[in-house]
């Protein structure tokens, strides 16, 4: 039975954590890059809990929610020959 990309993503997203691994030596196993596989929704399994990142970043806006210390910007100047494709993949 042959499946597309997004099948094959969406029953990896469904799947428990303990199981996860053993799909991913199956793809492996029939020449299938995990990578190249589209990001999709993941599964609806309950309460997931936030990171250490996330949680920091909760404690910070509580202390001061008009803040922006979390909100860095910057740009890059890029020179030379652009490649279309190449700064498609970056992102």
């Amino acid at each position: 039975m042959e499946f597309n990309k997004r099948t094959i993503a969406e029953r990896f997203s469904r799947l428990p954590q303990d199981k996860q691994g053993a799909f991913l030596e199956a793809l492996q196993q029939q020449d299938i890059d995990f990578t190249q596989l589209p990001i999709v929704a993941r599964a609806a399994r309950g309460v997931f809990p936030s990171s250490y990142a996330q949680r920091r970043q909760w404690f910070l806006w509580r202390l001061d929610p008009d803040s922006s210390a979390y909100h860095i910007t910057g740009a890059l100047t890029l020179t030379g020959a652009l490649s279309p494709a190449a700064l498609r993949d970056s992102f």
